[in-house]
């Protein structure tokens, strides 16, 4: 479950991000700490405090910010905006099943993820408004292998080994305070890098969610026994 979940996660996150606007779904996923705190509490038992309150209400006011534009429910829009919030919900749980594996070696837990997220990223590039990687001649497919399995080996194997190990030994709120600084990178290499807009919406609710993520970092405590 937690390699498959983790895999689940970065293909819909991943997806979102090639479909979408980089802000909006990198906002969208970064809700994570309200889930981590509703899953620690279902599933770990960890007690909801005032504290975990304040995350939970600042992390959906910034996600009411966000989408609250346009008339009806302050939910995304967009395929894309959809992927980044389940994304960030699958997340939440992978934390959890990762805490719960901890006395499992990194090997194997790592293997499990990348044994799932070949098939899963086929299957998310399938779902209607995105490309089709399966419909490229074999010649391109071929000449981007090089490349994608060096990123793969350089890049994403060490990212996941160290979150892996960094989750095994932490709760999933203070993983997602640590992940929160991608918020930081990711918006301003986008507004850098690209032509995406980024208004005072966008702005208002990263801060919100960037503060949903700082209060949780002060409630995330090592599972006890009796939690399992």
């Amino acid at each position: 479950m937690a390699g498959f979940l983790l895999a689940l996660s970065i293909a819909l996150y991943s997806e979102g991000l090639l479909r979408g606007t980089v802000a909006r779904v990198l906002l969208s996923f970064y809700l994570t700490p309200v889930w981590s705190t509703l899953f620690e509490r279902l599933l770990l038992g960890e007690p909801i405090t005032g504290r975990r309150v304040v995350t939970i209400l600042l992390g959906l006011v910034g996600m009411a910010v966000i989408f609250g534009g346009e008339a009806g429910l302050p939910l995304p829009r967009t395929s894309a905006e959809w992927m980044g919030l389940t994304a960030g919900i699958t997340w939440g749980l992978a934390m959890v099943f990762v805490r719960w594996t901890g006395s499992r070696p990194i090997f194997d837990r790592v293997f499990a993820h990348f044994v799932f997220l070949g098939p899963i990223f086929l299957l998310v590039t399938a779902i209607p408004g995105g490309g089709n990687p399966l419909g490229l001649e074999i010649g391109a497919l071929v000449d981007s292998a090089s490349w994608l399995m060096a990123f793969a080996a350089v890049w994403m194997l060490p990212v996941i080994w160290l979150t892996i190990f960094g989750a095994s030994h932490l709760g999933p709120g203070r993983v997602a305070i640590f992940l929160m600084l991608e918020i930081v990178v990711g918006l301003t290499t986008a507004s850098l890098l690209t032509d995406e807009p980024f208004g005072m919406r966008e702005l208002i609710g990263a801060v919100l969610i960037t503060g949903a993520c700082s209060v949780e970092l002060g409630v995330a405590r090592p599972i006890s026994a009796g939690a399992r």
